[in-house]
């Protein structure tokens, strides 16, 4: 079976239910589970965790038998890193202010 790393933008879309995206990723997290393994990193995890007050919250939202946990290498970390600085300076870019 092969594997997909699940968006963190889906999960969201799907536990606040969004008006715009949730049936789209509702219907396409449901497509996938049927072909595929779910997959979730540390970094979707945290980026997930932001709308839950309770980490019993998130665990529920983001389920053992539904989303296997994958271990982050840290090369990947360093690129994730990369990534998220130059996505900042692209906001920057076009006039955009970054809430901190």
């Amino acid at each position: 079976m092969k594997d997909v790393l699940v968006d963190s933008n889906v999960v969201l879309d799907i536990v606040t239910e969004d008006v715009n995206w949730f049936e789209w990723s509702a219907n396409r997290l449901s497509e996938c589970a049927e072909q595929t393994t779910l997959n979730i990193n540390p970094i979707i995890y945290a980026e997930v965790s932001i709308g839950f007050q309770r980490i019993e919250e998130l665990e529920t939202a983001l389920p053992l038998r539904f989303f296997r946990r994958l271990n982050l290498p840290w090369e990947a970390a360093f690129l994730a890193g990369k990534c998220f600085c130059q996505y900042r300076h692209s906001i920057l870019d076009f006039g955009f202010a970054i809430l901190d």
